[in-house]
This record gives C-alpha cells, sequence and structure tokens, in this order.
C-alpha cells in the first residue's frame, strides 16, 4: 500500500505531540511504501516568514503524494483541504485526520469561525477523525462519519525502559524535584505556581527543586525553592521526567481551556510521574479514566493539595506504578498502532 504521511511539524517538535515521523519505521516494516512531509521544516515555527515559502515550493509536492496514495493521514494541519475535497479522485483512497491540539480555537473571532468550518469539512471528508479531548466528539458528532478517541499517543515503551534505568541506579537523599514540561508559549499556566510552590518550601522547611524543560531563562524571583531550567529537546524529556517526583498540569479558568490536550499529562503518566491537575477539561476525563491524579478543583486549592502530595509517599509510589501500566495500556504507540493506525488507515479488522 502507498501511504502519505502529513504531520504539522518535523520531527524536532515536542515529543509528545510526535505522531507519523515516529510510525514510519513500522509501516514499512509491514511492507508499505510511505512517504512522509511536513508543513513546518525542522527549526521552523508556524509563525515563521520562512514557512509562506516552503509552502509554495511544497505544496504541489503534497497533493502529489496525497494523490497517488491509497492511504492519507494528515496530523493536525488543515492546509491541505481543498485537495480533500477531491479525496477519491483517480481512486478509493483511506482518509485519517488525527488531531490533538485546539486547531479551531486560536486568533480572532472570525479565524476561529473559518477554523470550525474547515475542521467540520476534514469530519465530513474523512473515514476517520482521530480526537484527544472528547469535547470535539460532541462538536463533529453530525459531521464525523467515525470518530475515534485516543489519549496521546506517547512512545510509553521508551518512557518505561528509562524508568528502569533510573529504579537500577541508587538514589541520594536530596530536593523533592516537582516538575513541568512546555514552552514559552505555555509557561503563564504555571507562573501563578511559583509563589505558592517558594512558600511552601519556606514555611514547611522543604528543600524544593523545581525543574522545568523548555522554558527558557527568565526571572522567577524564588528565594526557598531552587529552579532548574532545562533546554528541551527531542531526548530531553525521555531523560529528565521520569526523575520528577511529582508534575504539575494547570489549566486556565476559561473557556479554552476545555478543549486544550494533555499531553504534559501523558508524559507523566508514561513516566511514573504522580501529577497534580487543574480538575477541568480533559485532564478531568483523563483522572477519570484512569483513578490517577491529584485534582485541584480552584486555583485557591492549590498549596493544600501541592502539601497532600508532598507528604503522600505511599500515594505517590503506588500512582507511579498504576500510572506506567495506565500509559501501556491506553497512551502507548503499541496500542496507537494496534487500534487506530491499523483499522482506520490500514482498513484492517479490530482485533
Amino acid at each position: 500500500m502507498n501511504i502519505f504521511l502529513f504531520a504539522i511539524g518535523a520531527q524536532d517538535r515536542a515529543s509528545s505531540r510526535l505522531r507519523v515521523w515516529d510510525h514510519v519505521a513500522w509501516l514499512t516494516s509491514q511492507g508499505h511504501d510511505v512517504h512522509v512531509d511536513s508543513l513546518a521544516d525542522q527549526g521552523q515555527q508556524l509563525l515563521d516568514g520562512r514557512l509562506l515559502r516552503r509552502l509554495m515550493s511544497r505544496y504541489a509536492r503534497w497533493v502529489w503524494n496525497f494523490f497517488r496514495a491509497d492511504a492519507v493521514l494528515i496530523q493536525e494541519s488543515m492546509v491541505l483541504w481543498p485537495v480533500i475535497l477531491f479525496r477519491n479522485l483517480g481512486k478509493r483512497r483511506r482518509l485519517v485526520f488525527d488531531f490533538s491540539d485546539p486547531i479551531d480555537r486560536a486568533g480572532s473571532p472570525r479565524k476561529r469561525r473559518t477554523k470550525r468550518r474547515l475542521l467540520k469539512v476534514f469530519a465530513r471528508h474523512s473515514d476517520a477523525i482521530v480526537i484527544e479531548n472528547r469535547s470535539y466528539a460532541d462538536l463533529l458528532r453530525h459531521d464525523g462519519k467515525a470518530i475515534d478517541h485516543f489519549y496521546g499517543p506517547v512512545d510509553a515503551s521508551r518512557f518505561r525502559k528509562r524508568v528502569e534505568e533510573l529504579a537500577a541506579i541508587p538514589r541520594p537523599n536530596g530536593a523533592f524535584r516537582i516538575g513541568w514540561t512546555g514552552s514559552p508559549g505555555t509557561l503563564k499556566f504555571i507562573l501563578p505556581l511559583l509563589a505558592v510552590i517558594d512558600r511552601i518550601a519556606g514555611e514547611d522547611g522543604l528543600d524544593i527543586e523545581l525543574a522545568l524543560i523548555g522554558v527558557g531563562h527568565f526571572d522567577h524571583g524564588l528565594t526557598h525553592a531552587r529552579v532548574t531550567v532545562i533546554p528541551w529537546t527531542v531526548a530531553c524529556e525521555f531523560e529528565v521526567v521520569p526523575s520528577f517526583d511529582l508534575a504539575l498540569f494547570r489549566l486556565e479558568d476559561t473557556e479554552d481551556a476545555l478543549w486544550r490536550g494533555g499531553g504534559k499529562l501523558f508524559v507523566y503518566m508514561s513516566s511514573g510521574v504522580p501529577f497534580i491537575a487543574t480538575d477541568k477539561g480533559i485532564a478531568t476525563s483523563l483522572m477519570d479514566d484512569s483513578g490517577l491524579g491529584y485534582r485541584v478543583g480552584v486555583d485557591s486549592d492549590w498549596p493544600s493539595v501541592l502539601r497532600r502530595a508532598i507528604s503522600d509517599v505511599e500515594g505517590r509510589r503506588a500512582a507511579a506504578s498504576a500510572s506506567l501500566l495506565f500509559a501501556q495500556e491506553n497512551l502507548s504507540y503499541e496500542e496507537y498502532r494496534r487500534r487506530i493506525l491499523s483499522v482506520h488507515l490500514l482498513n484492517e479488522p479490530e482485533e
């Protein structure tokens, strides 16, 4: 089978969002002829001025790869919307659209309405829509032929290997490591927690290290807790996140929060790291499904929930083991290939 995989970003995008790139070898090993490309090149951001030049120079190639394919998987980008209107030109081909971020909720109200209409176009013309946030199931239920839900996926096996490596190394008594992974653009979500953590470290006499991945250096103003800023790389999350004692996931009290993806949570769970999360949107869904996580109802609850999680040694230990199992069974690449790629893209019978 000739397969075309099209992603919003290249291999240097955040590891929790890598989907099509990490499945090329597996599809090739099944005997398929696989072609893969992305909207943004390595080192490019989606608002980079070079993106327009890339779009103009490569669009014809994307169209060619689309129409010679027997099956197409598009991840996150809607730039090929004119092409999917003629998806069966020349032959019947499978089409799967897979997204995790709220791709219809960025920009001005006018842009949001346009993106919402395009999303519905993809739903109507695809054989399957794969969503990460269940809010989209209700939104697209009258448009999509088949809507399937999948958290992630994440390379859970690779994270588990790192967890096992760390378990074999005696850990010296040191600081309690609270961690978070993200980007400069998402740092705003946890900024209100920095003073809370610093106050707990000072008032409770705790040695706390706050490890932040992917944010760049900034003036944090902490005096009691230590801050370690770690540059993001593809390998970084696999190496560092499993060393967290506790992880953070905070959502703001906005409508947009109900539609956001949960990539950070999936990385934490695949690393066997207990987490504290705002009880909203995808975090609520994941905590309900897994039975894991320390829930924060409103922002004023963060200090008490943080203190409870830090002191709950046995609870965190049990959560770590349960998280690894849940991740392998529900978030992993293996499960994604079995449930999503094999069934929807390759049109094989479900096991």
